[in-house]
């Protein structure tokens, strides 16, 4: 492929910023969901490995905007432009599924009350809705595109924007597989019946494997680099 074409490393970073947004969202769930007396943790866990699939949507997305408006991380090409590009592709995507979730399937107030029957639609639209959007939503999906779109103006100043991909792949699994040890630290032993108990559990096999995938991935990366600078 066209190396003008190919705008270099803006995956493996749009997904270290999707781990790192969601991550924060699903922190701040924990601090401020109300009745919700077992593993804190667990939204913190489940936010990370969900930026995982939403940063690399978006970092695709950003790749394709990118391709479509033919530009990519290089010299000659307008800077402003290419930060749009890259914005607006990875925003969109950052942000579609939890828009189709939230506005057409049922009321479903996760933060508000753990204990909440699902509420009806008069009393779930609205304001209700919108501060979940909003926070866990837009929040989020917008932190992840200023990233990723950090990451390809910086690309295009970098000699070294295929060599740190798998880098930063690795970081992320590394960072997913420690995860549950540091976020449980310190918080009491799960209570309740088993099905509270084990979701804790549930929550770290989640993580682990989400780090296990994003390792293989950066090694796979790596490999695929390697072989092209051999060939080259």
């Amino acid at each position: 492929m066209n190396e003008r074409k190919r705008p270099a490393g803006v995956v493996p970073w749009a997904v270290a910023a999707g781990t790192v947004a969601w991550g924060l969202a699903g922190s701040w769930r924990a601090e401020h969901m109300r009745n919700y007396p077992w593993n804190v943790w667990t939204p913190i866990g489940y936010g990370a490995a969900k930026g995982v699939v939403l940063g690399l949507l978006a970092g695709w997305c950003a790749v394709w905007f990118l391709r479509l408006g033919k530009t990519s991380p290089q010299p000659g090409d307008s800077r402003a432009r290419m930060a749009g590009l890259a914005f607006t592709g990875g925003l969109l995507a950052a942000i579609a599924p939890g828009t189709i979730r939230d506005f057409t399937g049922p009321p479903q107030p996760r933060t508000l009350y753990y204990f909440d029957e699902p509420r009806p639609d008069a009393d779930w639209y609205w304001q209700p809705l919108l501060s979940e959007w909003l926070t866990y939503t837009v929040l989020p999906a917008l932190g992840c595109a200023l990233a990723l779109t950090a990451a390809v103006l910086l690309a295009a100043r970098s000699s070294r924007r295929d060599a740190l991909g798998w880098a930063v792949l690795a970081v992320v699994g590394v960072g997913l597989l420690l995860l549950p040890h540091y976020a449980t630290a310190g918080l009491p032993q799960a209570e309740g019946n088993g099905d509270h108990v084990n979701e804790s559990a549930t929550a770290a096999m989640a993580v682990w494997g989400t780090g296990l995938v994003v390792l293989i991935g950066s090694l796979v990366l790596r490999r695929r680099m390697r072989r092209a600078a051999s060939t080259a």
